[in-house]
């Protein structure tokens, strides 16, 4: 399977431009706004901190229409820089995995020496992310700088703190706090390297991009390291991003190919988690690292979460009866029948849920699909015990509180190692 490329007009450009020092690159689609915010901070992080650097931002667009190439093309008019704008759309299968590819090989082509990524939808961004993400790569000290964001509250980093950092954690043994964060920097030899792999008509595609590449860069052994950021802010409800509706059916669709591509990794890699290894911490560089002033109160609404388990139940008995070992079932049907102001969702019940749908997604007969549809409603159950858990904390708190549970993940590999070996259909 071919990895996904800019269009001809925008290889043209590329072929004009020869080379650069540092590639900046972009997805986007449909956030004229949002995409248009990020160049601007983006040029003005190039301008600070590498002017004597030959940069290029270059912008994957999926959408049909030239809105956000537009946008982001018009920033190179604003801000007085010297910095070159390459904006087209990509040939592929659509998604952030796709954007990236495609981003990648145009950075390669213009023989780039760090190619930073950055998510287009992120209103937190300041101009220390560049320098932040890209200093390690400029430095050869890395082949991979993944994002530590300060704070991440939203339902992206909701899923990552609940399912893919504890999972990950526990089965490479590498602390990295956000695998499924999309800002990141890469160096141009692993760059060539992921593109040689054959993942780009999966899940890899779409948005199980980054959870693939935080586990393909640590087992494979490439230099990994963290970069204290700032927040991570999803764009203002003004911004025309989308409805209620349309956003939860957009976070519904990453719920799936996230958990797709984690749940494949633990088949592919069995040999790694079965060993049990001691969790190691990845390096971090803090240098950059900028703080955010106050802790801002999350308020979820915890009875539509619960009324959701509740529907779950109904909707998915079946398969959570294939699913789930009879004691996890046993304890789920006593949840999803207790009041709001009496719930409870012990992390440890929830990693061995995980472990059992890791299982059967890979040695059952279901679906993979539905078995990944069979978990939300579980999973907005476990949002909704662990927004009350840190409900009034600090962000020491809060981190402690994801810590604990990532240390149930670790404490019950064992649990994912009997059941996957006495798993039978």
């Amino acid at each position: 399977m071919y990895y996904p490329i800019l269009r001809p007009k925008a290889q043209r450009q590329l072929k004009n431009i020869e080379r650069a020092d540092l590639v900046i690159g972009l997805p986007s689609y449909r956030n004229p706004q949002s995409a248009a915010h990020v160049t601007h901070i983006a040029l003005k992080g190039l301008r600070q901190y590498y002017p004597q650097l030959r940069t290029v931002l270059i912008n994957a667009d999926a959408g049909q229409k030239a809105t956000t190439r537009q946008a982001v093309v018009a920033q190179g008019g604003n801000n007085g820089h010297s910095s070159l704008i390459v904006s087209s759309r990509y040939e592929g299968v659509l998604g952030q995995g796709s954007a990236c590819a495609a981003l990648l090989d145009a950075a390669l082509a213009l023989d780039a020496k760090a190619i930073v990524i950055l998510d287009s939808y992120n209103y937190g961004i300041n101009v220390n992310w560049i320098p932040g993400l890209a200093h390690l790569i400029l430095e050869d000290k890395a082949d991979l700088v993944v994002p530590r964001y300060r704070r991440w509250l939203r339902s992206d980093g909701l899923m990552n703190d609940l399912i893919a950092y504890p999972l990950l954690r526990a089965l490479w043994g590498r602390s990295i706090r956000h695998p499924i964060g999309s800002d990141l920097a890469l160096s141009p030899k692993l760059a060539s390297a992921i593109l040689d792999e054959d993942v780009w008509g999966t899940s890899v595609a779409r948005f199980g991009f980054s959870p693939w590449l935080a586990s393909y860069s640590t087992l494979e052994q490439w230099r990994v390291a963290q970069s204290a950021l700032g927040e991570k802010v999803d764009p203002p409800k003004a911004s025309g991003i989308g409805s209620p509706k349309k956003l939860a059916a957009q976070f519904r669709d990453r719920f799936q190919d996230m958990n797709n591509v984690l749940f494949r990794l633990v088949a592919q890699h069995k040999l790694c988690w079965q060993k049990c290894e001691p969790i190691h911490s990845i390096p971090t560089l803090t240098h950059f690292a900028s703080q955010v002033a106050t802790d801002e109160v999350i308020i979820e609404d915890t009875v539509q979460l619960l009324d959701n388990l509740a529907l779950g139940w109904i909707e998915y008995r079946k398969l959570w009866q294939i699913i789930l070992a009879p004691d996890n079932l046993a304890h789920i049907e006593a949840l999803a029948s207790l009041q709001p102001d009496r719930f409870h969702f012990p992390a440890d019940l929830w990693a061995k849920i995980i472990y059992d749908f890791a299982t059967v997604f890979n040695k059952g007969e279901v679906d993979p699909d539905q078995v990944v549809n069979a978990l939300y409603p579980l999973y907005q159950g476990r949002q909704a015990a662990f927004s009350q858990e840190v409900a009034g904390l600090a962000f020491v708190g809060r981190e402690g509180t994801v810590a604990a549970q990532a240390v149930e993940f670790e404490e019950t590999r064992s649990y994912l190692k009997e059941r996957w070996q006495s798993y039978r259909l």
